[in-house]
């Protein structure tokens, strides 16, 4: 999408004070893109300030200032994750800080050994390959959150581009505008705007290319929510039952994570009152539970949700596979994916947080699910802002993945969303505890991100980590080669 061959980057001098300037508001321009500002059309020019001064700076200050706008965006975007977890919170903030920094001091790195004209070309891959590496590289330990593509949630006509290579595609097309518009405030020439036009004309195309039929006419199918938290299991199963009893009689009723908070099986009292809903109403009802876990296991439970059936038996049972990390008691990760096959299509489930990443949705899919269902805990004691940042990348799982969500938040947000990523209900946590309705459509179709589009995100990962190691190493003997020069004459 980025076409430059003109013009070498700018190299005049600024005065010290307007680089960390540059780099806060353009940090600032970022985070007013989600929520509360939900302001998605600043994210297409927010780097735009920093990326006018980057190139005229050595590539350590590059790094200081490119940390300096990340610990803007990232304090700001996570300042739940601090009233959650304290100095972890803190500890996270800095390293992910430290690592977006770094990706512009890699494209400062490689331009200068090459051409200073390539880095408006490099930081859109560079950027978004340090995105995907720390959204999606370490099994245990990634962050999804605040990915830079989630900023166009409110955006469908752009973010149905993540149906062709997720939302990673749409971060790299928002780098690509940003770095064609400050090349050409840079360089103020006719020249300047060729790479505007090809990638403003590549981006249009895609999004052209991207956007989803037209679902009006589909049949759709009946679903419910139950929303609620630090209720006895009888009230759960009240609202399960007032969910079953609405005049929209759903098929399938979705209940939040760890619903069912002590060991279960199909002789517990809760699982045996909400099989008999499910035979009287022939529903399916899903619910979050713990099951028991294997001998040794970290945590004494698996976190599960479980797939209730119209005869009242537990017909599928699919453990968290990336339980939220430093949480022990989120239970133990899951080693494989279960789809279950039902009247109404291939059912697959994933709880709360597995829903964050591109890869566990996608599996289910590649088994042929047609329908995601989605319990989830975002207690009620954390912060509105998590909340809402989570409920903001179900828009994306579903576009990519071309799929309904049905998804039962505890005290967050439960939504249901269609595989155009609209919302076609949703309940808040100022609503309360209570049940949501609609609808949602069964669809067996394969995204092109499905079938081929996520390959893409993950070589482009393993390049950058090879362009560092390489980086890396050059510097290393550089340093080694001035020091042994040094020795040698004094």
């Amino acid at each position: 999408m980025n076409t430059f061959t003109e013009n070498a980057t700018s190299t005049r001098p600024y005065s010290w004070w307007i680089p960390p300037l540059a780099a806060l508001a353009s940090g600032g321009l970022m985070i007013a893109c989600y929520h509360p500002l939900n302001l998605h059309w600043l994210a297409w020019f927010a780097l735009v300030p920093w990326l006018i001064v980057a190139p005229g700076l050595d590539s350590s200050k590059v790094w200081l200032y490119g940390t300096l706008l990340a610990l803007l965006f990232y304090r700001t975007g996570f300042s739940w994750l601090c009233t959650i977890s304290g100095p972890l919170g803190v500890f996270v903030i800095l390293a992910l800080s430290l690592w977006m920094g770094l990706s512009f001091r890699v494209a400062t790195l490689i331009s200068s050994y090459v051409s200073p004209r390539l880095f408006y070309l490099l930081l859109p891959f560079t950027f978004t390959a340090q995105e995907i590496l720390r959204c999606e590289g370490l099994d245990r330990y990634r962050v999804a959150y605040l990915a830079f593509g989630y900023s166009q949630s409110h955006n469908l006509w752009i973010a149905q581009i993540a149906s062709i290579g997720g939302v990673y595609l749409v971060t790299f097309a928002l780098l690509a505008v940003n770095s064609s518009l400050a090349h050409l405030i840079n360089h103020r020439s006719l020249r300047g705007l060729i790479p505007l036009g090809a990638v403003s004309t590549s981006l249009i195309l895609l999004a052209f290319l991207s956007q989803p039929p037209d679902y009006t006419n589909e049949k759709t199918l009946p679903v419910a929510c139950v929303q609620a938290e630090d209720l006895t299991q009888d009230e759960f199963v009240d609202l399960t039952r007032t969910a079953l009893e609405a005049n929209t009689q759903p098929a399938i009723v979705v209940l939040p994570e760890h619903t069912i908070y002590d060991i279960a099986d199909e002789h517990h009292q809760t699982i045996a009152s909400l099989a008999e809903l499910a035979g009287k109403h022939q529903a399916y009802i899903c619910v979050g539970a713990h099951t028991p876990a294997a001998p040794g296991s970290p945590c004494p439970f698996d976190n599960t949700c479980l797939l209730i059936n119209p005869s009242g038996n537990i017909q599928g049972a699919q453990p968290k596979a990336v339980p939220v990390p430093f949480f022990i008691e989120d239970g133990n990760p899951a080693t494989s994916h279960q789809v279950v096959d039902t009247p109404y299509g291939k059912i697959g489930m994933c709880i709360c947080y597995d829903a964050t990443f591109t890869d566990i949705p996608r599996r289910l899919v590649n088994n042929h699910a047609e329908l995601l269902l989605v319990p989830v805990m975002d207690p009620q004691h954390w912060p509105q802002q998590q909340c809402y940042l989570h409920a903001d990348m179900a828009t994306f799982r579903s576009i990519e993945l071309r799929r309904s969500a049905v998804r039962a938040a505890s005290s967050g947000v439960s939504q249901i969303v269609w595989p155009d990523g609209s919302i076609q209900s949703a309940r808040t946590r100022a609503q309360g505890a209570g049940t949501l309705s609609g609808n949602v459509l069964v669809q067996n179709t394969t995204s092109f991100f499905v079938s081929h589009g996520h390959l893409a995100p993950t070589l482009l990962a393993w390049l950058y980590l090879l362009t560092v190691a390489l980086l890396t190493a050059a510097h290393w003997l550089t340093s080694a080669y001035r020091f042994s020069t040094i020795r040698m004459h004094p």
